[in-house]
């Protein structure tokens, strides 16, 4: 079947493209067929999804399978840092950030004079914006249901009986 097989994160190999400036390489664009953008499954997005499957009492955080990440340069802004950060649930975001090969968040940020920190922003605009899950899945906590994220877009469509 069509269907992808369960695998641990660490078994597969993770392949993370770097493409300079806000543009994709053009061999990038080809495998992905984005022209000069892929999707934007970044993790400002995996921070906000749940699984909505009908019973399921913890959706949240999704665990993310990553097959190929892709880092696409994007302009920091830090005001639209420091508004979003108490919006953004911290360890959901440094588990999500380490599962795509970036370990440079600290495990706690309660502490929002850090917004204050140059380099802790910097740190917090990279995993939040510049990392993008351009293939691979998102799983629900709860029920392992595997939600595919291809060409960078999440397919959070439940199944008939799942509504």
């Amino acid at each position: 079947s069509g269907r992808l097989q369960r695998k641990p994160i660490f078994n597969k190999p993770l392949a993370i493209s770097r493409s300079p400036g806000s543009a994709s390489s053009s061999k990038e664009a080809e495998e992905t067929g984005h022209g000069e953008r892929g999707g934007e499954m970044r993790l400002l997005t995996h921070n906000m999804l749940s699984s909505n499957i009908k019973g399921v009492a913890n959706g949240f955080p999704l665990r993310i399978e990553a097959e190929k990440v892709v880092e696409r340069k994007v302009e920091m802004n830090a005001d639209f840092l420091r508004n979003i950060f108490p919006k953004i649930e911290w360890k959901a975001l440094v588990d999500a950030s380490k599962t795509m090969g970036y370990t440079d968040l600290p495990e706690a940020a309660a502490d929002s004079s850090l917004l204050n920190s140059v380099e802790f922003l910097q740190s917090f605009h990279h995993a939040l914006l510049e990392l993008h899950l351009e293939e691979g899945a998102l799983i629900c906590p709860e029920t392992g249901r595997r939600f595919p994220v291809t060409k960078g877009i999440p397919n959070m469509l439940l199944h008939e009986d799942e509504v």
